[in-house]
């Protein structure tokens, strides 16, 4: 709702968003602009204190921690939204405090270190998405259509895509999706908040790691510490900077494919020109058809309640 009490258009009851800054410093002007894409659109707006950066971090650990549990623990707040990236959120994980009750009624949005957290609160039966942050890509998304996109997800809309271009293996796979930017995945496993796969879609990305000696070693972690098992279908990214095409193909099916399962490539999410907001918490479909590309598909609403 706007300040009169009007339902905004993305149908999240009070559209109070809190924005914070848990990971890398924060671009002021990039922050304003964001904050004003998100007013535009009906939501009222916090944004994270201005404070002194400490060593590549917005803040210390402390006072993040302290941003964003306040943010997580307000009643009012209904959508939690990162300013952007970097890294630091491993950091804070082990003090931070999730549980259903406190995720209740709130959606948390973010990508790249942002995966972290999103693990966490998915694992924690809280509604995250995958998508553009605030002082990062909201504008260029509000400018191009995925915006608009995200508003329809946070309104309920359940007939949504994602364009999935590319099929490395065809198939269906039928789930829901879990996942993020692979090095923050790989750096999750071995700690209490390491993602499992089993019985979901996976959502891989990532940008400039080289496809034999980064992309390989990753995925192969995955592999061999059992995070993979169980996993319905994998979809990647477009890996932008992540080497030729054909040669990053032939690294992710080798891989992968003994999997035995659906493999796509390029959809527009996560680092790249494009990233479309994914819903964690509802079931999705994604087809993938031989020679061609498919597409991952809504099958239920991400209304919260």
């Amino acid at each position: 709702m706007d300040s009169r009490g009007n339902r905004n258009q993305a149908g999240v009851d009070g559209g109070r968003v809190a924005v914070v800054a848990p990971s890398g410093p924060v671009d002021q002007d990039a922050l304003a602009a964001g904050e004003d894409v998100l007013r535009n659109a009906g939501f009222i707006v916090s944004l994270p204190a201005v404070r002194p950066a400490w060593r590549i971090f917005s803040g210390t650990d402390a006072d993040r921690l302290h941003e964003l549990q306040a943010a997580l623990d307000a009643p009012e707040v209904e959508v939690v939204w990162m300013a952007r990236g970097g890294y630091g959120l491993n950091r804070l994980l082990p003090q931070l405090q999730l549980s259903a009750e406190i995720l209740a009624g709130k959606l948390v949005i973010g990508f790249s270190d942002a995966t972290a957290l999103l693990t966490a609160v998915d694992a924690a039966g809280g509604r995250a998405i995958h998508g553009p942050m605030v002082a990062h890509d909201l504008v260029r998304e509000a400018a191009s259509g995925g915006f608009a996109h995200f508003l329809a997800l946070a309104a309920g809309q359940s007939d949504w895509s994602v364009p999935i271009p590319t099929t490395l293996q065809p198939g269906v796979a039928r789930g829901r999706v879990l996942g993020g930017c692979l090095t923050v995945l790989a750096s999750l496993l071995g700690t209490p908040a390491a993602p499992a796969f089993a019985g979901r879609i996976a959502l891989l990305e990532d940008y400039h790691e080289a496809p034999q000696r980064r992309i390989d070693r990753l995925l192969i972690q995955l592999r061999q510490s059992g995070a993979l098992d169980g996993v319905q279908g994998i979809f990647f990214g477009s890996m932008d900077g992540c080497g030729p095409p054909a040669e990053l193909h032939e690294t992710i099916l080798d891989c992968l494919a003994d999997l035995g399962v659906p493999i796509g490539f390029g959809a527009p999410v996560g680092h790249g020109p494009s990233n479309l907001a994914i819903p964690f918490g509802v079931d999705v479909e994604m087809s993938l058809a031989a020679g061609g590309g498919g597409a991952l598909a809504g099958r239920e609403g991400l209304l919260v309640e």
